[in-house]
């Protein structure tokens, strides 16, 4: 049985942008093992702890919560967004 995958969409807000390349513009598809979490995508993408996010336009605050085949996790600099 081979590793299963997830396909999340990544939005960065603000300076968090400059963490992927400029051609990005903020945005990608990030391919994950099945069961990764919040914290495996901020760690991946050197993103601090403290930043708000949210995961398919809820306003979030447990990093261990697990990604799905299909979320959006939209980060933002803390104080800003919503």
């Amino acid at each position: 049985m081979g590793c299963l995958s997830v396909r999340i969409q990544v939005v960065l807000h603000s300076y968090l942008r400059e963490k992927l390349p400029a051609q990005a513009k903020g945005r990608a598809a990030l391919d994950l093992p099945e069961g990764a979490t919040v914290a495996d995508v901020f760690h991946r993408l050197g993103l601090p702890e403290q930043a708000a996010w949210s995961v398919n336009g809820v306003l979030q605050r447990d990093l261990s919560l697990r990604l799905a085949e299909g979320d959006e996790l939209r980060v933002f600099r803390q104080g800003a967004g919503g």
